[in-house]
């Protein structure tokens, strides 16, 4: 491949959900990372290590060089639309981790300055990208068990109780896992059902008051065409789905989009002695119990909770390995390979800025699944039915 042919990918924010997106950052064919910009001096001296990439102290100076055709914004929440539009201003291409944004207004002005610039404006969602899931969609698509009946997707993890920073659990800043772990099973069952959301009626619940932010939910949503859907998410720790999935309750591998359990782990003994804001520290890239070029837990092939897929002949679930299908005859199971976390966004853009291709996850994507994600907390304090107008 000519080397003009690479997308050089600058990344803006290198905490821990970055540092699971490096090795897809540092092995795709298609892309090079060349540039990193941070306001923790010691993440970029270890980046500049590790990879040999550019350093910068602001997502400004670092889109307004040379080094990069395209960023990766994987700072706060808060800051994605900030962020996004200030790349797209100086004529980069954008991937957003999710949310998106924390209100649909700065989703509106990001695919607005996008537009403006003829950027690529990609909303990476992780989970619904992973091959798991997209082989569930194929067969949904092609109708190979039949007509789509309902799509239920649940997960339970530690994630309330995990190191936090004061904005992970502000919901007026993103925070919360209504905003950090909805997203990703909003875009599951979108990606799955291939059609638009039309309603949702939800409860968001706050468990722990030591803990100030919505911790669980259960959401009932429908499609355009009438198929239900459920997701249901408990960040309080009692049970943890991923392991259950695997077939061990006795400590899990599996992350959700920032960082595993640390329960058990041989770092607890040197997170015992730091406070809540030195173990976070310690968990981004080149932290004390992170390592360098730490991509733990990196790869994509899914087991985000259970997902469950009911169609006329048959039903769907994601196995360690790949697929599981339940049919009359019988359950088979479908291989399916595994890949770095990212490499399918990776995929998208490139496709789209070097073939011109068209985006599926585009800003208009992103922003719908906000909307479902401010439609679950209005819901839930309302007491109401929320109808859907920002679909895709």
């Amino acid at each position: 491949m000519a080397v003009n042919d690479v997308v050089r990918i600058g990344l803006i924010g290198v905490g821990v959900g970055a540092r699971q997106l490096l090795p897809a950052l540092t092995r795709h064919p298609r892309v090079r990372l060349t540039a990193a910009a941070d306001v923790r001096q010691s993440a970029l001296t270890q980046l500049r290590a590790d990879y040999g990439v550019e350093t910068f102290e602001s997502a400004e100076s670092m889109c307004d060089s040379g080094a990069v055709d395209a960023v990766w914004v994987a700072s706060p929440n808060h800051l994605h639309a900030e962020h996004a539009i200030v790349a797209a201003e100086r004529g980069k291409h954008v991937i957003v981790s999710k949310p998106m944004a924390v209100t649909l207004e700065q989703a509106d002005d990001m695919h607005a300055a996008a537009l403006r610039a003829r950027v690529v404006l990609l909303a990476g969602h992780t989970q619904s990208m992973a091959p798991t899931i997209r082989r569930m969609a194929d067969i949904v698509r092609r109708e190979e068990l039949g007509r789509l009946g309902m799509l239920h997707t649940w997960h339970f993890t530690d994630w309330m109780y995990r190191p936090r920073l004061p904005d992970e659990l502000d919901t007026a800043r993103g925070g919360g896992p209504v905003f950090r772990q909805a997203s990703h099973q909003v875009d599951i069952v979108r990606t799955i059902a291939g059609t638009p959301l039309r309603v949702v009626r939800a409860a968001a619940l706050e468990l722990d008051p030591s803990r100030p932010v919505p911790g669980a939910y259960t959401a009932y949503l429908e499609f355009e065409d009438g198929t239900p859907a459920t997701i249901v998410y408990s960040g309080y720790g009692h049970f943890d789905a991923s392991a259950f999935l695997r077939g061990s309750e006795h400590g899990s591998d599996a992350v959700d989009d920032e960082t595993a359990s640390s329960h058990g782990d041989a770092s607890s003994d040197l997170e015992s002695d730091l406070d809540e804001a030195q173990r976070k520290d310690a968990l981004r890239y080149g932290g004390a119990t992170a390592g360098a070029r730490s991509g733990t837990s990196a790869n994509s092939l899914g087991l985000f909770g259970l997902t469950l897929v009911s169609c006329a002949e048959g039903d769907i679930r994601e196995s360690p390995d790949g697929l599981f299908v339940y049919a009359r005859e019988g359950r088979r199971e479908i291989p399916v390979a595994d890949e770095p976390r990212g490499t399918a966004e990776l995929d998208e853009l490139y496709a789209a800025v070097r073939d011109g291709q068209p985006m599926v996850h585009d800003g208009l994507w992103g922003l719908a699944t906000l909307e479902v994600c401010l439609a679950i907390h209005t819901s839930s304090r309302t007491r109401q039915e929320v109808v859907l107008t920002r679909q895709k």
